[in-house]
């Protein structure tokens, strides 16, 4: 007995227990564009309000807004300044083989103390003026 015969017709494949054959549902995979993707989120309710800043060049100057993501590449140095009081914004950057120069905002529970090290990814999550800092080590060439 096949799987598909167990579940149309049961473990016994005779039919009782399982569904009828004219229950069953088709499934066609589809492929979506992004603004289909996009879309059919809108129609569930489900759309994302996250938006995502590619920043370019080696030096950052981030005024961060919420429910923003700012994907930076090998940073020289990174400036964030005014902060929104309440709301999750994220930032995401490579300290290279020199460790990246930050300026940050002193109110910000968690970034105080912050010093980037060099060949290191870093995520830094904030939430309600507290951060989150992950980090790891990574190659880098030069």
């Amino acid at each position: 007995m096949s799987y598909v015969d167990a579940i149309l017709y049961g473990a016994g494949g005779n039919g009782g227990g399982g569904i009828s054959p004219a229950d069953a549902v088709l499934v066609t995979p589809q492929s979506l564009s992004a603004a289909q993707q996009t879309q059919a989120r809108e129609n569930i309710g489900a759309a994302s309000d996250v938006h995502i800043v590619i920043a370019s060049g080696s030096e950052a100057v981030i005024v961060p807004e919420v429910n923003t993501v700012y994907r930076c590449g090998t940073l020289t140095s990174l400036t964030i300044t005014n902060p929104p009081a309440a709301g999750s914004w994220s930032v995401v950057f490579t300290s290279g083989a020199v460790a990246t120069s930050t300026t940050l905002p002193a109110n910000i529970f968690g970034l105080e103390e912050f010093a980037a090290l060099k060949n290191t990814l870093y995520e830094v999550n904030v939430l309600d003026n507290r951060a989150v800092i992950g980090s790891w080590a990574v190659q880098v060439d030069e």
